[in-house]
């Protein structure tokens, strides 16, 4: 419902400087008359500055955003920026256990976790002007919601093509993203537009909605290795077009979020079209987005020559996408083909340290998967695991068992020798690998190393 000129006047009176209650009479005391008088009498100027900026700048932009358009991207926009024009994006790599060592030396040692950064930059500088006529405004006074409706045009137009601006911005960084790294692709048959279409694209969301739980490197952007990523099924947002979720059930889709079916307008976000062909609709995270203002005001200069007041609108930011958070397309195109390596395991060495070790020595002993990886060469994937489990026999110079319990190798493959064995005693130690082949027939591969007690020269 609209304002009328009293309640506008006495938000505004309310608003201004003492100097301003002492000269401008109050609306609601007096008539507006009375207050439209002063307001326009040549000595009262900066009143009237005054009067017309709060108007502007204060009251009317909370009318105005009552009823104007609104960017539909704008819930994925963070805080204002109030210093700097660079947001720092940091995540820290995952590290890797150690073995426990007894008698560890590097207690002190600096561990210093590696991250990986990305900056985004302030990228946008718009201004939006126009222009306010001291005869729009005595006219506006006529009329009982005249103050409103004047507002309204003199903002509404501004901020509308502001919003939407922005909008078009936000969705061109999805074209950026493709562009830059590629979106992790889902093949659709085709678009949803019956129950097996519309099926079968709410099945794909929920079965990603739980691939999303555990870490992955496969659904963030490429440019990032070594950092997995597993999100919340409430912390995913689906873009769509509205053509799509008319043709879903908003019920099932609900279930997909583990959310009410009323709170499901909060985790889709309407868009009306994705500029990439063929492109169904996107599953990320409310992090995708790294969209700060860094300017976002008003300000005006009046123009005596024209007796009009010009008022420009700033809006200033930073419009970026994360690299960091996962990021899903549903296509009717070509699907992502994420490469598998096979590994062909065909046996196994074992060797020791020391083969002629002395009374109480400790030595480490080597496992090693040897094999072949199909394709080869891929960084960072090499034969493995390396893990195996030891059995220890001890025999004298005569090929005799000794029995010798104190003789054993631990869980890091480390012979430890018997202080009570005889000079001559041949340690044997069958290595079995652990290694399970999880695609196919197991085979278990075994290995062999022998080491002499040997008195020290």
């Amino acid at each position: 419902m609209a304002t009328d000129n009293a309640t506008i006047l006495q938000d505004v009176w309310l608003h201004g400087t003492n100097d301003f209650q002492q000269r401008v009479p109050d609306p609601t005391q007096t008539s507006i008359d009375a207050t439209m008088k002063a307001l326009f009498d040549p000595m009262n100027r900066q009143f009237y500055n005054q009067f017309l900026d709060a108007l502007v700048m204060r009251i009317g932009e909370t009318f105005v955003h009552q009823q104007s358009y609104r960017n539909p991207l704008a819930v994925f926009k963070k805080s204002k920026m109030m210093y700097g024009d660079t947001l720092q994006e940091i995540i820290p790599k995952w590290i890797r256990a150690h073995s426990y060592v007894d008698d560890a030396e590097d207690v002190f040692k600096m561990a210093r976790p590696d991250v990986a950064t990305w900056y985004h930059s302030q990228n946008r500088r718009d201004r939006y002007d126009i222009t306010v006529n001291d005869t729009e405004l005595r006219t506006a006074f006529t009329e009982q919601y005249g103050l409103n409706r004047l507002v309204a045009s003199i903002l509404q137009v501004p901020m509308n093509s502001d919003e939407y601006d922005e909008y078009r911005i936000m969705m061109q960084l999805i074209a950026y993203y493709e562009n830059k790294w590629g979106f992790y692709k889902h093949h659709l048959t085709a678009t949803p537009t019956n129950d097996a279409t519309g099926k079968e694209f709410l099945t794909a969301v929920r079965s990603y909605a739980g691939k999303l739980t555990f870490p992955n490197t496969v659904y963030n952007s490429r440019q990032i290795k070594d950092v997995p990523i597993f999100v919340k099924p409430t912390e995913l947002v689906l873009l769509i077009t509205p053509d799509v979720q008319a043709n879903i059930d908003v019920n099932t889709l609900a279930s997909v979020f583990q959310l009410d079916k009323a709170d499901i307008k909060y985790r889709t976000v309407l868009v009306d079209e994705f500029p990439i062909p063929d492109c169904v609709a996107l599953l990320t995270t409310e992090d995708f987005f790294q969209c700060r203002d860094t300017v976002y005001e008003t300000t005006s200069a009046y123009n005596p020559k024209t007796l009009g007041t010009n008022y420009f609108l700033h809006h200033w930011g930073i419009y970026s996408v994360s690299p960091f958070v996962p990021a899903i397309m549903f296509t009717t195109g070509a699907g992502t083909t994420v490469a598998t390596v096979t590994q062909n395991v065909t046996g196994m060495t074992a060797t020791i340290a020391n083969a002629t070790p002395d009374k109480g020595d400790e030595v480490a002993i080597t496992a090693k998967l040897t094999g072949t990886l199909d394709p080869a060469n891929v960084d960072g994937i090499k034969v493995a695991p390396n893990a195996a489990t030891y059995e220890t026999s001890v025999a004298d110079a005569s090929g005799n068992v000794v029995t010798s319990p104190v003789t054993r190798v631990d869980e890091y493959g480390v012979l430890h020798v018997s202080s009570k064995l005889d000079y001559g005693d041949v340690i044997t130690v069958k290595v079995t690998s652990t290694y399970v082949n999880p695609s196919d027939e197991t085979s278990e591969f075994t290995a062999s190393v022998t080491a002499t007690v040997t008195a020290p020269m």
